[in-house]
């Protein structure tokens, strides 16, 4: 899925675990007007006028987008921008799958130490290449260093777990 729109990515991340989950979940919210009207072209049997409409459908998709109602979005910039995001409590944003469907892979960030610096009683901070500063909260068995490859996991109850090289897990926050 090379590009799409936000809206429509939006509508697919609250739609498409509703689908799987079947009726457990509450409806999900109306389609974006724009995109309703997208889809509605499909309906008309006349191949005239369904040009007609998607012509004028895809007029005002594309006016939306230029002054910026509707954002387009490729799905490696959401990656990137989750990757960045990692270990902020962040409201609910369906543009990135929501909580109610997070994966495995968007529980662990695994990549590697841009900078450490000490942080006392043991402690490390780590930076990473997303941006993000991480600090230990308990000693770590070995010193980082620039270049390994540390791996960020969300715990079981909500905290979080930085494991450097194949070391043994300790708890960390982060703090930028």
């Amino acid at each position: 899925m090379p590009i799409l729109c936000a809206a429509v990515l939006a509508a697919m991340a609250v739609s498409a675990p509703a689908l799987a989950q079947g009726r457990n979940k509450p409806a999900p919210p109306p389609s974006p007007e724009l995109f309703v009207a997208l889809e509605s072209c499909r309906t008309i049997g006349d191949a005239t006028l369904r040009l007609a409409c998607y012509d004028s459908a895809a007029a005002k998709l594309s006016a939306a987008v230029d002054t910026k109602q509707i954002l387009v979005v490729e799905d490696k910039e959401v990656e990137k921008t989750k990757r960045s995001l990692f270990g902020f409590r962040l409201p609910d944003l369906s543009i990135f799958g929501g909580k109610d469907n997070d994966s495995e892979a968007d529980k662990t960030l695994v990549t590697t130490i841009k900078a450490v610096g000490r942080a006392g009683g043991g402690r490390w901070n780590i930076a990473i290449p997303e941006g993000a500063v991480w600090q230990t909260t308990e000693t770590l068995s070995t010193n980082p260093a620039v270049g390994d490859a540390v791996e960020i996991k969300v715990g079981a109850l909500g905290g979080y777990f930085l494991k450097v090289r194949n070391t043994r897990s300790v708890r960390a926050k982060r703090v930028e």
